[in-house]
């Protein structure tokens, strides 16, 4: 039987709920690199190709993604997960035929795969004459999970991109009230608030949606221009200057994506490096530190002199705890740029946490002899007195004082 017939025909006969499909999780803590040479090493272990297929979709590598999960669809085409995940990552290449065949091949399979049907609302919704679709979609997936806070969120959703307002907040605020953390909830609630110009009502939802998750970026122009409104312009202007940074830095992340993993002819060497190292700054600005981690690994698997990108492992290492790792790294930088005075200095104070004070001291030195700060020279005299030598070191934390450093 066809897969799509198939569908059609189960619809039809109108039977009780299927049993709910869960889906494999998606766990790929490892680098794409990791699953790239394991599928390549074992090309026959389905889950490995599973595995590198969801690394890629973590990375938002959306078309090679594609590639992973046409090739698991190939060899497991009973595979319903295979299918979802596939239709994902057309969906997101905006290859949206492709993605609603994809999903609906996947229900097929799997009649309760609640998040397929929520997926096929999304994009029957983008459809002029999509809406009476993407609600029959909505609602299957919840006969199926009727306590999913993301299908009650969906279905909020669709009816509030129709300015169907009344019940679209009956939906969102279910959603909520099932899961308090599902932050674009809260936000499009907001938005209901402010068509119907309920802007304090608004405004708290736009708070709970920062507090949710702090990373929700136009949230905090959405904010900001309340706060204007009702007055408080400082924290106003703040708000919005805040969005355009946290823009710029998206901008930044999608530049340098697009050179990685979009272009017909792929980046080389130091140019992969390059980009690499750049994508790792962004996910630095963001906050994303695992994100950043695995681009600066990446970095250096392209051009291990990257001192930069050494430099920044080992921050990133020290900020986890990790202070032997930091260190090795902090000396890897300076092993390629010895003037690299940011690595001396973050070296120093790794070397002052570990309590190795004699290495601490000849690292600080390094960092004063090229203009150290206030700090520097505080730092220089911790490592002095807790080798024994006082006086030397309450010269240099004097220096310090006079800096305007600590008293």
């Amino acid at each position: 039987m066809n897969i799509a017939l198939g569908l059609l025909l189960l619809g039809a006969l109108g039977c009780d709920p299927p049993q709910r499909h869960e889906l494999q999780p998606a766990l790929a803590p490892q680098p794409v690199e990791v699953y790239q040479e394991a599928w390549r090493r074992s090309p026959g272990d389905l889950q490995g190709l599973r595995q590198l297929g969801w690394a890629l979709l973590l990375q938002q590598r959306f078309g090679e993604a594609i590639e992973a999960f046409e090739q698991l669809v190939r060899q497991a085409p009973e595979d319903p997960d295979a299918y979802y995940y596939l239709g994902v990552a057309l969906a997101r290449q905006q290859r949206k035929g492709e993605a609603i065949r994809a999903l609906e091949n996947a229900l097929a399979l799997a009649p309760g795969l609640a998040e397929g049907q929520w997926g096929l609302a999304l994009l029957y919704n983008e459809r002029v004459d999509g809406y009476e679709g993407a609600l029959e979609a909505c609602a299957r997936g919840l006969e199926v999970a009727p306590n999913n806070a993301y299908g009650h969120f969906v279905l909020g959703f669709v009816r509030v991109s129709r300015g169907d307002n009344e019940p679209a907040t009956a939906a969102l605020a279910r959603a909520i009230e099932l899961d308090p953390a599902l932050a674009q909830a809260h936000y499009y609630l907001a938005m209901i608030h402010l068509r119907l110009g309920r802007e304090e009502e608004a405004t708290a939802a736009v708070e709970r949606t920062l507090e949710a998750d702090p990373e929700y970026t136009e949230a905090y122009y959405t904010l900001g221009t309340l706060y204007a409104r009702a007055g408080r312009m400082t924290e106003g202007q703040q708000l919005i200057e805040l969005f355009q940074k946290r823009s710029d830095r998206r901008m930044q992340e999608d530049h340098y994506r697009r050179l990685l993993y979009q272009q017909a002819t792929p980046l080389e060497g130091r140019e992969k490096a390059a980009a690499h190292h750049n994508l790792g700054l962004a996910y630095l600005g963001q906050q994303r530190f695992d994100a950043a981690f695995q681009q600066f690994e990446s970095a250096l698997r392209a051009d291990s002199a990257n001192a930069e990108a050494w430099h920044n492992l080992g921050a990133i290492h020290s900020r986890r705890g990790q202070y032997t790792q930091a260190a090795s790294c902090f000396k890897r930088a300076l092993a390629l740029k010895p003037a690299y005075v940011l690595a001396s200095r973050n070296l120093a104070q790794v070397q002052l946490l570990r309590a190795e004070y004699a290495a601490a001291e000849l690292s600080f030195r390094q960092v004063v002899a090229q203009g150290g700060t206030a700090e520097d020279y505080h730092g220089l005299g911790t490592a002095l007195i807790q080798q024994g030598r006082i006086r030397e070191g309450e010269e240099a934390r004097a220096r310090a004082r006079a800096m305007g450093g600590k008293p």
